[in-house]
């Protein structure tokens, strides 16, 4: 028995994917409802602690302090009282800040909305020398101003934020490097991730570990060890190829099977709404979509997508990590997988990154991995591949 149940906060749809053995399971109905119930419950609740654009009453009586009252309690000086996740989820940002070289960056809201803004334009056939900061010099000073107003190195990042880790408070502060722009504390790349640690931690300290969990499409986590394991020699993880998909039709551009607990998470440059691209005057493609690198402003077109596969970092750590190799080149995002991997002994870090030359019927895509998945790595027709360590 298969129980599939999704909902659609963080932006993006969230499913729980979960296997009953009839032969074990007394009463199914009841079974299935308490793992809905945990699974349900915990979204909706992490939806309205981690949202930044609304407030939530709580019980009929009092407003829910969430990322919106913290980004509204900027230069105040005062000490917000958070949850143990919104608590945690502000420091895991300041910590991934670290965790990534600095390309993951909780204070760009700012910079996310300037972009989200040209999305929405883009997507209702604004002209692009109207809204594009490449074609047009007023957006390109408004976002040097954005840029120039957030914290651009770790000792930055802590001052932004005050923590007191015994009352479970934070302080938003107005910091001279601001330059009187107020900053917006963003954890799109994270929220869903750490999302989906807890309600893992959740389903499986109540006995629940035969599913796994899925999020935006794009993330992927196991309870346990992949139902699958037995039956079909593993779990089949496939990753698009956008060279050959649209919004009708997806084809996968490679493949792998896997037989042991593991997070996975994809970032990618052709988000449905999010993305356009156009060519530059060196005759090279530009993509414009919502992964932002942190210190120019500008999203990258070094890949079409990066995945991340691990059995030792958090859903919230690979969600981060996928953000950062798609800021990174290719060797930048090898060094920093080899200082992950020498700094954390034990863990286990595979890297794919697509990359993709020309366009439409004329386009090559490759793979660059990092491994082969024990020799279950399978590439769909016309997709080349390069192994790098």
């Amino acid at each position: 028995t298969t129980l599939n149940t999704s909902v659609e906060p963080f932006n993006t749809v969230m499913s729980l994917s979960y296997f009953l053995n009839d032969e074990y399971v007394v009463n199914k109905e009841e079974t299935l409802k308490q793992i809905s119930n945990i699974y349900n419950d915990t979204v909706s609740d992490l939806h309205k602690k981690f949202d930044r654009h609304y407030y939530y009453v709580k019980d009929d009586i009092y407003l829910e302090t969430n990322l919106k009252t913290i980004n509204d309690s900027y230069g105040f000086n005062m000490p917000i009282k958070c949850s143990d996740e919104l608590y945690s989820l502000l420091k895991l940002g300041v910590e991934c800040y670290e965790f990534t070289n600095g390309q993951f960056n909780i204070f760009t809201g700012t910079i996310t909305d300037y972009w989200e803004k040209i999305f929405y334009e883009a997507y209702n056939y604004t002209e692009l020398s109207e809204i594009d900061p490449y074609f047009n010099e007023s957006q390109k000073e408004k976002l040097k101003l954005l840029v120039d107003a957030i914290p651009s190195n770790y000792d930055e990042v802590t001052r932004q934020l005050t923590f007191n880790d015994e009352k479970k408070t934070v302080i938003f502060n107005k910091c001279d490097f601001n330059n009187g722009i107020k900053p917006i504390i963003s954890m799109g790349g994270i929220a869903k991730g750490y999302a989906t640690d807890i309600i893992k931690e959740n389903l499986v300290n109540n006995g629940y570990k035969d599913g796994y969990l899925i999020s935006g499409g794009s993330s992927i986590a196991t309870l346990s060890t992949p139902i699958f394991t037995k039956k079909e020699k593993g779990q089949k993880i496939s990753v698009v190829n956008p060279a050959k998909s649209n919004i009708m039709e997806k084809q996968s551009a490679f493949s792998f099977k896997l037989t042991k607990e593991f997070n996975f998470s994809t970032s990618g440059n052709y988000t449905t709404n999010k993305s356009y691209s156009f060519i530059d005057k060196n005759d090279k493609i530009v993509y414009r979509h919502h992964i932002i690198n942190p210190f120019t402003g500008y999203p990258e077109s070094h890949y079409r997508s990066v995945s991340v596969l691990t059995s030792y970092f958090t859903s919230a750590q690979v969600d981060a990590l996928s953000t950062a190799f798609m800021n990174l080149s290719l060797d930048e995002g090898l060094k920093l997988r080899k200082h992950l991997l020498e700094k954390y002994q034990g863990s286990d870090l595979e890297l794919f990154y697509l990359q993709q030359e020309g366009r439409k019927e004329e386009a090559v895509v490759t793979v660059i991995a990092t491994s082969n998945v024990n020799n279950t790595l399978e590439l769909s027709k016309g997709v080349k591949i390069k192994y790098e360590e």
